[in-house]
């Protein structure tokens, strides 16, 4: 063999390294993850897929953390409202069972109080921050269709009371 064909060889091979395709570990990780690829995906292509899968994976750890992180702010928020208005929460209880409890609080001290325009004041604002938090935890800025009743039925009950003082 001349000088000339091993320095052929030499560099096809290292070529080769760049272009070698894939081992059967990196052929079974991409299988077991579900990664796509194909039979001309070299081995320096699949590690890159590899990579790209865990960087996306712990992104997604990170944006479940932050969900999870905003979910257990608002029960907490949650919690405090109820308390405010005289519920008793129980350990574990339901987000949307205290939610639901609170809303059913509300209605009924609004008709209580409909004469009292202090306290339906108060009773506004504990109805928005209900509302806030119902927003939030279905990922949007906007009341949902109970708060947007109860809303309306404290905003009648307002004129109703501006109405009766005046007489």
């Amino acid at each position: 063999m001349a000088i000339g064909s091993i320095n052929i060889a030499m560099g096809a091979s290292s070529i080769g390294a760049y272009t070698q395709k894939l081992t059967n570990q990196t052929r079974q990780k991409l299988e077991e993850l579900n990664i796509p690829f194909d039979n001309n995906t070299t081995e320096s292509q699949g590690k890159k897929l590899l990579q790209a899968y865990e960087a996306s994976k712990s992104n997604n750890n990170e944006n479940s953390f932050n969900q999870n992180q905003s979910s257990s702010d608002l029960y907490k928020r949650a919690e405090a409202l109820a308390k405010q208005l005289g519920i008793n929460v129980e350990q574990g209880e339901e987000f949307k069972s205290i939610l639901s409890k609170i809303e059913m609080v509300l209605e009924q001290k609004i008709e209580m109080h409909k004469n009292n325009p202090i306290m339906l004041q108060k009773l506004n604002g504990l109805s928005q921050e209900l509302a806030n938090i119902q927003a939030q935890s279905n990922g949007s800025s906007g009341y949902d269709n109970t708060n947007q009743a109860l809303m309306m039925s404290l905003e009648m009950l307002s004129e109703y009371n501006k109405n009766f003082l005046n007489k």
